[in-house]
């Protein structure tokens, strides 16, 4: 796995010599209708494997011809902007998905309907592609600038991972999936979500008022209808847009009625996320009977990560007896933990090893782990956390902003509540000590340690993340080894999200694959990465395989489960997905 950015394309490459106008000047005399599918065009860009990834190939599918002349300028201008930092072109590109993010919510929010077209197409296509460059030089050079200056005083050894992760914490899970992983895990946890509202006597009320106000009978025609634009995308061959067309819309009332509540509206926003409106509704209506899918992605998100902000306003206007209380906690701890990674930890490990889960645990002590698996003298120690960053934290590329919240979610709070790192840390205590009281037969002199902390949302797959929470858990490993324990068998924390424990699940249960190896191999040739005793043809392969070692657990996963060929559509989606569309 080559740990490797692409570089937006700054308005100041492009056009050296001129001066950049405001957003709202370069956009004046463009309809809203015509920027909003202008919009849509910019987000509908590969995430990889674009064929219009080269800046040459994107200007001269962009320009009309009577524009010809401007893209050979700024093709010009281009390789004198590369030549001068010892680049080349390859390295990067003019979409670049936070742009076309904000290109489309700008334009949703500020310009007003009633605008009409007073440019010619010529003017048109010059004076967007300057506002987009514009974008991408305020969303890439800022940041840049941020980060930078947020880390620059740190340690050598710290600071690569800080700044990285102060780069690619605000665009990572908007250009870091493949779509086969994503729809797969989607598709997998909706289902999981709804059979568990189904199990509990609580949610009653709540599934009865979601299918009431979807129109459908159950959970399976709701995703049935829902599924169906998610392949549409993937299933689309062209870039750039997909639109979804209806013929004879007044047979299909039933059909435009479902859509339609996927349309992006003004009143409809998502708190504490990014590109809230996009996120919650990521389809707008062109005409009667033609819709446009803005974002890819999110409209394969919407599956499951859409389910709780749909289900959240139902649940807040039943009445008193019937409404949940504290929604929040009772998707991320009854369903994500206690539900959802149970029921996976439970597939991985079979009926072999010394399980216990987390509710079991709890019966037994106070502070126990969210699963606990020994096998002979080694053990796992998985912590969960449900959580999520704030769209103002996960955008600000400020690592002092960035670390501040991630310290009181995963290490510990101002008052000293214990988070994550330190629940692990005062297991990993207990069992060096010996007073670990649900497992008796363990001997502290000869375990070896692996501690996981499992995340469940892809905006942790970043790049430095995992090697930033494993210093904290050094740092309280060190305070044990002064205490006179002996931590030298206490592997690095390693960072997994759900999606990679459901995605590659069959592999570990069947046994191709050992967990154990795996978790070993990632965090001594990753975490604890070194040049030092490893051979390299020249600087130049030792300085990559330094960048390397930041990237994910997932992605170092994926991409050995690929190479090994071991690669197969999920069981579970198998036989459960492919019964939603018999239903």
């Amino acid at each position: 796995m080559r740990l490797s950015m692409k570089i937006a394309v700054p308005f100041s490459a492009a056009y050296p010599d001129e001066e950049p106008k405001s957003l709202n000047e370069y956009l004046e005399g463009i309809s809203k209708q015509k920027l909003l599918k202008i919009g849509a065009f910019f987000l509908g860009f590969k995430n990889r494997s674009s064929a219009y990834s080269h800046p040459h190939s994107f200007l001269n599918m962009f320009f009309s011809e009577q524009n010809i002349d401007e893209a050979k300028r700024i093709a010009t201008n281009l390789e004198q902007f590369v030549a001068q930092d010892s680049t080349s072109l390859e390295t990067y590109e003019i979409p670049y998905v936070v742009s076309s993010l904000s290109f489309f919510e700008f334009v949703f929010d500020n310009i007003e309907d009633d605008v009409e077209d007073s440019l010619s197409n010529e003017e048109m296509e010059k004076n967007i592609l300057k506002a987009y460059l514009l974008l991408n030089e305020n969303n890439t050079k800022e940041k840049g600038e941020i980060a930078s200056e947020s880390t620059k005083d740190f340690h050598i050894t710290r600071k690569p991972a800080s700044i990285l992760l102060s780069l690619q914490l605000h665009n990572n899970d908007l250009t870091n999936y493949y779509y086969d992983k994503l729809f797969s895990t989607q598709l997998i946890r909706a289902m999981l979500f709804f059979e568990f509202l189904e199990s509990q006597e609580v949610s009653q009320h709540l599934l009865e008022n979601f299918y009431n106000k979807y129109e459908v009978k159950d959970y399976k025609e709701y995703l049935k209808r829902t599924i169906s634009l998610a392949i549409i995308v993937i299933n689309s061959d062209k870039e750039a847009h997909t639109d979804i067309t209806i013929d004879n819309p007044e047979e299909r009332k039933e059909d435009i009625e479902f859509l339609e509540k996927f349309i992006v509206a003004n009143d409809e926003v998502l708190e504490d996320t990014d590109y809230r409106k996009i996120r919650s509704t990521p389809i707008y209506k062109i005409e009667e009977g033609k819709y446009r899918i803005i974002s890819p992605m999110f409209v394969i998100e919407m599956i499951y990560n859409g389910l709780y902000w749909k289900f959240r306003p139902i649940n807040d206007q039943l009445p008193k007896g019937q409404k949940i209380k504290n929604f929040y906690d009772f998707k991320t701890y009854d369903f994500s933990e206690k539900y959802v990674l149970h029921r996976i930890l439970k597939e991985y490990f079979g009926n072999r090893y010394f399980q216990k889960n987390g509710e079991e645990l709890d019966a037994m002590c106070s502070g126990a782990p969210d699963y606990y698996v020994r096998n002979g003298k080694r053990i796992f120690l998985f912590e969960s956390k449900d959580i999520m960053l704030s769209a103002e934290v996960k955008q600000s590329s400020d690592y002092s902003i960035i670390e501040k919240e991630l310290v009181k979610k995963l290490y510990k709070k101002e008052d000293d509540t214990p988070k994550a790192v330190i629940q692990i840390i005062r297991n990993v205590e207990r069992i060096l000590k010996g007073e670990l009281e649900f497992d008796s037969r363990l001997k502290p002199n000869r375990v070896i340690v692996h501690p996981i902390l499992v995340l469940h949302y892809r905006m942790f797959n970043v790049g430095g993340l995992n090697k930033v929470i494993n210093f904290w858990f050094q740092d309280e490993l060190q305070k044990l080894n002064e205490s006179g324990l002996d931590t030298s068998r206490i592997k690095p924390l390693t960072i997994i999200d759900v999606d990679t424990l459901i995605f590659n699940k069959d592999v570990f249960s069947s046994r191709k694959l050992s967990l154990e190896e795996c978790l070993s191999e990632y965090q001594d040739d990753y975490i604890n990465f070194t040049v030092k005793g490893r051979k390299y043809n020249n600087e130049e392969e030792a300085i990559q395989a330094n960048k390397n070692s930041y990237i994910p657990f997932s992605s170092y996963l994926d991409e050995k489960i690929d190479k090994l060929n071991l690669r197969s559509i999920p069981i579970e989606l198998k036989e459960k997905g492919y019964g939603i569309f018999d239903a």
